[in-house]
């Protein structure tokens, strides 16, 4: 039985490439029972290359994949130049894949992006990075009885067995570890950052809403030299950055996001935690914007008892002194006085020893897992 691959073109096409992975998980009882829908309308303008403003500096393709009339798998296949200008490398990407448990389907999609990918002059390609390392990316390979956190992935265990089949090397692995506030020493952690604090001659204050886009400013400066030099990043545009905080602007909860600022005012670290929406997203079936789906989102985001820190940065010349713990004690002293008593850090890359012994501290277990295949085309 031969397969058909379609690249997808239109607008329709696009929304009917985002419904698939709705026949992967409603169909299985158990991973349906943890799979987080995605959001339909904010998928559409993640792949609209009109609207979405990573695509000024990179390419995309989807592709679906079909058996006797019947779609079977998507993928997306990304040729970023700023990663490669930055790198120096000839790598692409590939994202957004579902499939059927079918290895012949599986082969047909990564070949389609291969072949796209190679055209654009690449060498290897390299996923799931969905559309790219400042989105959402990895392989869930442990931790499938729980759900995602918000902006993280969950996929069918037999994925990865589909990408090693098929060639696939793991290129990096990452962890989400999970943090029981209950369990940590709060005054204990209080006392450190208070040290920390007085010993710097720091200071620690809340997100002004009031400010928001001069607060935004400071949160990417910083992101973007912080993060320099971790495997992978690209630094993000203005209007990349800009896009991605708007979009977070509703859901953001300003006593979770945190600036510690040095004795002239100079912010020189950040701490950036959203509550975990996921808890009140899993029930409205990736539309919580129609009247029915509003009401379930505004029902359900009452009793969110979880957040996750998406990510922290402190300037090169702050490193090791202990900011961090300040910025996890105001974390957890929140969390605990407004009923959040669990959270997620991730991802942190499991080679990346300085954040997974921070994690530790605070009692932190890695209870996720992902990978990030890489393969030469």
């Amino acid at each position: 039985m031969s397969i058909e691959i379609r690249r997808v073109k239109t607008s329709r096409e696009r929304k009917q490439f985002i419904r698939f992975a709705w026949k992967v998980y409603r169909k299985d009882p158990e991973l349906n029972r943890n799979w987080v829908p995605p959001v339909i309308s904010d998928y559409m303008k993640t792949l609209d290359t009109e609207r979405y403003p990573l695509y000024e500096h990179a390419d995309l393709a989807m592709f679906t994949a079909w058996k006797d009339g019947v779609m079977v798998g998507t993928i997306a296949a990304i040729r970023n130049r700023r990663h490669n200008e930055i790198h120096h490398d000839k790598v692409g990407f590939w994202g957004f894949f579902e499939c059927i448990d079918d290895q012949k389907v599986a082969d047909a999609l990564f070949e389609a992006a291969a072949m796209w990918l190679k055209s654009k002059g690449l060498d290897a390609m390299r996923g799931p990075v969905s559309p790219s390392m400042n989105d959402q990316c990895g392989m869930l390979t442990k931790g499938y009885d729980s759900p995602p956190v918000f902006l993280m992935l969950y996929n069918p265990p037999y994925y990865n067995d589909l990408c090693l089949n098929s060639g696939h090397k793991i290129g990096q692995e990452l962890l989400a570890w999970y943090i029981d506030q209950k369990m940590i020493d709060i005054s204990r952690l209080s006392r450190i950052a208070q040290h920390v604090l007085k010993r710097e001659g720091l200071s620690v204050r809340d997100m002004d809403m009031k400010r928001f886009d001069s607060e935004v400013e400071k949160i990417r400066e910083i992101y973007n030299k912080a993060w320099e030099k971790n495997w992978g990043f690209v630094p993000m545009t203005d209007k990349e950055f800009d896009f991605m905080a708007k979009s977070m602007k509703s859901v953001a909860d300003p006593h979770f996001i945190y600036f510690v600022e040095d004795k002239n005012g100079k912010t020189i670290g950040f701490s950036l935690t959203l509550p975990d929406i996921n808890q009140a997203l899993k029930h409205v079936n990736g539309n919580p914007f129609t009247p029915w789906g509003l009401a379930k989102y505004l029902w359900y985001k009452r009793n969110i008892s979880m957040f996750r820190t998406i990510t922290m940065g402190v300037l090169p010349e702050y490193r090791n002194k202990g900011i961090d713990s300040v910025m996890n004690a105001r974390i957890s002293e929140y969390g605990g006085q407004h009923g959040l008593f669990a959270s997620e850090m991730s991802w942190v890359l499991k080679s990346n020893e300085a954040m997974s012994k921070l994690a530790k501290v605070i009692g932190g277990i890695p209870y996720k897992e992902y990978v990030i295949y890489e393969k030469s085309i």
